[in-house]
């Protein structure tokens, strides 16, 4: 990926409360050094057919839908967690590349708290190098270390632990049907997943074990190849075929709401300057 490519160039805006005070800063640090361990209301979905036709088979349409994402390279990011207490993220709108392979990088706005007994706060960042960088009041960008510390978005695109593994692990899959998601015509597919496995995406989640009702909001077009005998290519996705387009996580009374756009357009994640 070029390093000149733009990030975004311009379409998305970040407008979070930002850290403030010098003291604050100083909290937020001396927190990473000591460790740290939906069915959304207003969503946009809509009820209405958008298609005519068989619906695909549930195996065969989240089968398609994982490697599509095994091989997507950027996305743009927005997570949401509602009524599920003692995690270290709340929101995150941001734009997220896997590349270079292994790292991950990602720019944008998030609520994270840096222990398990801090407030949450809001702040723009960029997590480059494994590591959380924080826009304060200043302007500046501030180092908090590691971000695995805090929340790591990279962690999305993972081959072995991003949404890539949570679309293939999913149990019991079951067409609900097609409806519309922020313009985009999907098939409705409901299973159920295992806790360690979407742990990663949020961590702490899977805490006490057991499945968790999913429902996936898959693109509704057809896969790469429906020859059964062709090998689906490793090649990068150009962000078409049966993308996820939403994830909607039920634990208890709480839920986790992922929503992908911007399949594959390039993104761009600079380390600020110290």
């Amino acid at each position: 990926m070029s390093e000149s490519t733009a990030i975004r160039r311009g379409t998305r805006r970040y407008s979070p409360v930002r850290f403030g005070t010098a003291a604050v800063a100083a909290s937020l640090f001396a927190a990473i050094l000591t460790g740290c361990g939906t069915d959304d209301s207003s969503t946009s979905t809509s009820t209405a057919a958008t298609a005519t036709g068989p619906l695909p088979d549930a195996a065969q349409i989240v089968q398609e839908s994982a490697r599509t994402t095994q091989t997507l390279q950027a996305v743009h990011l927005e997570l949401e967690v509602e009524n599920i207490q003692n995690l270290p993220v709340e929101k995150v709108d941001a734009d997220v590349t896997n590349q270079p392979q292994g790292q991950g990088a990602a720019q944008g706005s998030a609520t994270v708290r840096t222990k398990p007994d801090a407030p949450f706060v809001e702040a723009d960042f960029v997590v480059v190098d494994k590591s959380m960088w924080v826009k304060l009041e200043d302007g500046k960008f501030a180092d908090l270390g590691p971000s695995e510390k805090v929340y790591d978005p990279g962690i999305i695109l993972d081959k072995d632990k991003g949404l890539a593994n949570v679309i293939a692990k999913v149990q019991n899959p079951r067409v609900e049907g097609r409806e519309s998601v922020e313009g985009t015509a999907v098939v409705k597919v409901s299973g159920t997943i295992d806790s360690a496995v979407i742990d990663p995406i949020v961590p702490r989640v899977g805490e006490g074990g057991g499945t968790f009702p999913i429902t996936l909001y898959i693109a509704d077009v057809a896969p790469p190849s429906t020859s059964a005998a062709a090998k689906p290519s490793d090649a990068p996705s150009a962000g078409e075929g049966p993308n996820l387009v939403r994830a909607v996580v039920q634990k208890g009374d709480g839920t986790i709401n992922v929503t992908l756009s911007d399949w594959a357009e390039p993104v761009t994640v600079t380390k600020p300057a110290n």
